[in-house]
Parts: structure tokens; sequence; C-alpha cells
């Protein structure tokens, strides 16, 4: 199964793009990348809770993740999976440093609630960039 970022229809009214999924090449069978699965499925509940009209958001506007591999995808150029998996530990490494930047302002602020969401943005990839070299080989644009 190779990584892309894909888009998905929740409910026939909420088109969500750019979300992680590991998809089958073969049989076109796609799933969520389970680190990801908890933070998606609170991210429809918080679109559920709005106007039920047709909306289309990305989901690389709520997760670290989600939009460091977006920004990954769209230089990518066909080059190989060791450079693709070069380009993911550099921009992931360069969003951890930039969010430990922030968390350090935050500290000399003393502004707590802003810690604790950059806290957990950190967390987002610091998990995702330990798995993601397992299955860097596999991707697909």
């Amino acid at each position: 199964m190779k990584l892309e970022l894909r888009k998905l229809i929740h409910e026939r009214r909420t088109r969500i793009c750019h979300v992680p999924v590991y998809a089958c090449q073969n049989c076109k069978r796609h799933e969520l990348l389970p680190l990801i699965k908890a933070d998606l499925v609170r991210y429809l509940t918080s679109l559920s809770d709005q106007e039920s009209s047709k909306i289309r958001v990305s989901f690389a506007d709520v997760n670290e993740p989600a939009h460091v591999l977006r920004e990954v995808f769209r230089t990518y150029a066909d080059e190989s999976a060791d450079d693709f998996q070069v380009r993911c530990k550099e921009a992931f490494d360069e969003r951890i440093n930039m969010l430990l930047d922030l968390f350090r302002y935050a500290q000399t602020m003393k502004d707590a609630d802003w810690m604790k969401q950059i806290e957990g943005r950190l967390e987002q990839v610091s998990t995702l960039k330990t798995v993601l070299p397992e299955n860097s080989s596999n991707f697909a644009r």
C-alpha cells in the first residue's frame, strides 16, 4: 500500500481534502493512517456541529502531519523513494524545530493555553515522523 493524500467525502456533504491514507494500487482499497484516525474523527465531529450545507475543507489546515505531507507532495518531482524519504525527514524536522521555537516563545509569554496547543501539535508531528520511515518507500503522488 502506498501513502497518499486523498479526498474523503463524509455524509455526501463534506469533502475533506489532504487526508493521509494508505492506498492499494491494485484493488483501489484505502485505509486511514492509524495515527490520524482519532484527529479526523474529532474534526468530523466539529464539522457536524456546523450548518448542514455542503462544505469543502482541507485536513492539512488542522492536522500538522497532514500539513507537512501536503507540502512535501507539492514539491515532490517523481524522485526516488530514498529522495522522498529524505524530503519527508527534513520537512518533519523543520516543522518540529519551528514548533519548538514557538513553544519557547509561548513560555516567555507565559501563555499556558498556547503552550498546550503547541505540545499537541508537536506530539502529532513527532509520532508520525517515527512511523513514516518504515513506510516511506511506498508513496504515491
